[in-house]
């Protein structure tokens, strides 16, 4: 998935804490997902259930 833009500034995004991500997806790299506001690193979170909703 090509990245269409970075963000300003990158904020890590921690699913521990906040169990809900909201947000427009921009791109993956790696084991990134970059979305418009935070970035997730997806192989921190190996082992969990996760469910993506698309709007």
């Amino acid at each position: 998935y090509p990245v269409t833009q970075y963000p300003e500034k990158v904020k890590s995004y921690n699913l521990d804490k906040t169990p809900v991500l909201e947000g427009t997806l921009l791109g993956i790299k790696a084991q990134y997902l970059i979305l418009d506001h935070t970035v997730i690193n997806l192989r921190k979170y190996t082992g969990y259930e996760v469910a993506l909703n698309v709007l």
